[in-house]
């Protein structure tokens, strides 16, 4: 059985990653909450409100931010902004924004915002699972060392075949 489970999620150790769903609808957080479990997360904090997410953000430094965009109190996008503001101690938490409400142009101005990533509800475990996957490559690549991440680019490249006259083949 955990064999499948790690084919089904990849190679993302989800044990080590901590969650705040920022949602007012239970079920919703209920449904979120399950899917991060069944990947393996431990730590999974909750939320129904952006006032009350912002306070627990900052207490608990979750790994990443699962939020809604229409909450009563402090909507998703008010919420986004004073998480990223230059002066907040977790602006660097990267941020999922699952919304049943967008477009294109919401999409991109809540990326302009500082969201990292956008989902629209109902969202699939495997979206999900593909979201946070390119969340923590990236936080991977930018805390890893720059020889090393040289390093790593140049393996992957295939080095040229040559053939007769000089020509390169990849």
């Amino acid at each position: 059985m955990q064999k499948s489970r790690r084919t089904a999620i990849g190679s993302l150790d989800y044990s080590t990653i901590s969650f705040l769903i920022v949602d007012d609808q239970p079920f919703t957080r209920r449904i979120v909450r399950s899917v991060l479990a069944g990947f393996g997360s431990r730590e999974i904090y909750e939320s129904a409100n952006g006032e009350e997410a912002l306070e627990l953000a900052r207490n608990v430094a979750p790994s990443i931010i699962v939020t809604d965009l229409v909450m009563p109190a402090s909507n998703g996008m008010n919420l986004i902004a004073r998480l990223k503001a230059p002066e907040s101690p977790v602006r660097k938490i990267p941020i999922i924004v699952l919304s049943g409400f967008l477009t294109k142009t919401a999409a991109l101005s809540m990326i302009g915002s500082g969201a990292d990533e956008v989902l629209v509800k109902p969202v699939s475990p495997k979206a999900l699972h593909e979201h946070i996957t390119r969340i923590i490559r990236r936080k991977e690549k930018e805390s890893a060392p720059a020889p090393l991440v040289q390093k790593h680019r140049t393996r992957s490249e295939p080095e040229p075949k040559k053939i007769d006259e000089g020509v390169a083949f990849l």
